[in-house]
């Protein structure tokens, strides 16, 4: 396995990771040396490789809002979007550059049979087509790639010749694709694919004492994510204005951001709970009535596959296109920025939490994530896979 970047990147690989290493097969997760604690966290095998790179310095000034593909449809973009491009001078090259040589170097010393990556990791993509081996793409939620602009001679030409490669012989996808995501959600793939059930995984945690009961009155997670903070970009959100505006309703209030974020939030209503120590998200969640996020591929993965509500408040990336797929289930919806409001997104929570559509559609998408063969039952597949190496 291959991850770049930064750690939520990596815990979507997680689940697979534990399900090929109990099947008794080798896995080794290859990264830059500081993912090397989100890895060993998780109970798999690092392999610390190339150089690390500031996430916030690579990617500064270049996430912004997703502008439209379409050049006539950007009459109402915001001032600051950006367009949804991999260049070759952008984050992900960068992070590609910084990892490719060490990885081609060490799968020819441990050849391994099978690649698996997360999208965007480049680097993986190109060191599978230089050793010859096939491979697999593990989406994180649901298929952001469609929306952007990629030219391959640009971006992969260089990255490819380094091995004496052209551009076209690297699969930025694979033989395979993974896709976690249910309809209506899900975006329709021409390649070949295969679903597998989203299992939940936010890093280390511990149960804390308050969560071992049911809580009195409805509870409402706020979250920012893990990227937004990474990013350096934890502001855009305005987290301090929409806690206090949903603390507003008769609910209990659970807010999980990074703990720098915490000292700028200020002091809050009493009904709201700033959580201080390693809580996963997918412990908290199975007793929230509803949720409150950015939009990032695992947050909102996550509550769908618990049955949870949720309001995407989308500030950058594909947060935008997320909110948009969530919307079409009617498990959640999506606001921007100048209508997310204190009323309006008071009035979207309290929706939320009650007993109506939305609830319903929450619960329907569960099921349906349940319904999705899990990890251990896509291993076969892979091994198949393995067992016919590429020319």
């Amino acid at each position: 396995m291959s991850t770049w970047g930064w750690r939520s990147h990596f815990y979507g690989l997680a689940p697979l990771g534990w399900a090929l290493q109990a099947a008794g097969h080798e896995v080794r997760v290859a990264s830059h040396p500081a993912l090397v604690p989100a890895i060993t966290a998780a109970g798999l095998a690092a392999v610390p490789l190339g150089a690390d790179l500031d996430f916030a310095e690579a990617f500064a000034g270049r996430i912004g809002a997703v502008g439209a593909l379409d050049g006539a449809a950007r009459t109402a973009e915001p001032v600051d979007a950006v367009e949804p491009a991999i260049t070759a001078d952008g984050g992900v090259v960068r992070f590609a550059d910084a990892l490719l040589d060490d990885l081609v170097t060490f799968g020819r010393d441990w050849q391994p049979d099978l690649m698996v990556w997360e999208p965007f990791n480049l680097a993986a993509a190109v060191a599978a087509a230089a050793l010859g081996v096939p491979g697999v793409q593990h989406l994180w939620g649901p298929d952001s790639s469609v929306t952007l602009r990629l030219d391959p001679e640009e971006v992969l030409g260089p990255l490819a010749g380094r091995f004496g490669l052209a551009a076209t012989d690297v699969d930025l996808t694979g033989g395979l694709t993974l896709d976690p995501v249910p309809p209506p959600m899900q975006v329709p793939m021409t390649r070949p694919g295969l679903p597998v059930r989203y299992v939940p995984y936010n890093g280390p945690a511990v149960l804390p004492s308050w969560l071992h009961r049911p809580p009195r009155r409805p509870r409402v997670c706020v979250t920012a994510g893990t990227m937004m903070a990474g990013a350096g970009l934890s502001d855009r959100l305005g987290l301090p204005r929409v806690i206090r505006a949903v603390a507003g309703l008769d609910v209990e209030v659970v807010v999980l951001v990074e703990r720098a974020q915490q000292a700028g939030l200020g002091p809050m209503p009493g009904n709201v709970r700033l959580v201080d120590g390693p809580l996963a998200l997918r412990l908290v969640l199975p007793t929230c009535a509803a949720l409150v996020q950015q939009g990032g591929a695992g947050t909102t993965m996550t509550a769908l596959g618990l049955g949870v509500p949720q309001l995407i408040l989308p500030q950058v990336s594909d947060q935008h296109f997320n909110g948009e797929r969530l919307a079409l289930t009617g498990a959640g919806t999506w606001l921007a920025p100048e209508r997310a409001d204190d009323d309006t997104l008071r009035d979207l929570v309290g929706q939320l939490i009650g007993d109506g559509p939305w609830r319903d559609a929450a619960a329907s998408m569960r099921d349906r994530v349940r319904a999705m063969p899990t990890p251990a039952e896509v291993v076969p597949a892979l091994v198949a896979l393995a067992a016919h190496p590429r020319s």
